[in-house]
């Protein structure tokens, strides 16, 4: 379990902030707290997903150089 945790963290980060932004839009009312608030876990989306195509492109990369 350990080893599968510190390979695939990234993917369920995004896992994780996806569900965040569900229950975000299915609570959404339009109040300006919760506009702000669905918008900086939009960022953190963008963010994790970046980080988490990034690993997998420097895990690739490595593989290829053995």
């Amino acid at each position: 379990m350990k080893k599968f945790l510190s390979k695939n963290i990234h993917w369920l980060l995004i896992i994780f902030v996806v569900i965040n932004l569900i229950i975000g839009f299915t609570n959404f009312t339009y109040s300006k707290k919760d506009i702000i608030a669905i918008f900086f876990g939009m960022v953190g989306l963008i963010g994790v997903t970046y980080l988490a195509f990034h690993i997998e492109v420097q895990k690739r990369r490595e593989k290829e150089e053995k």
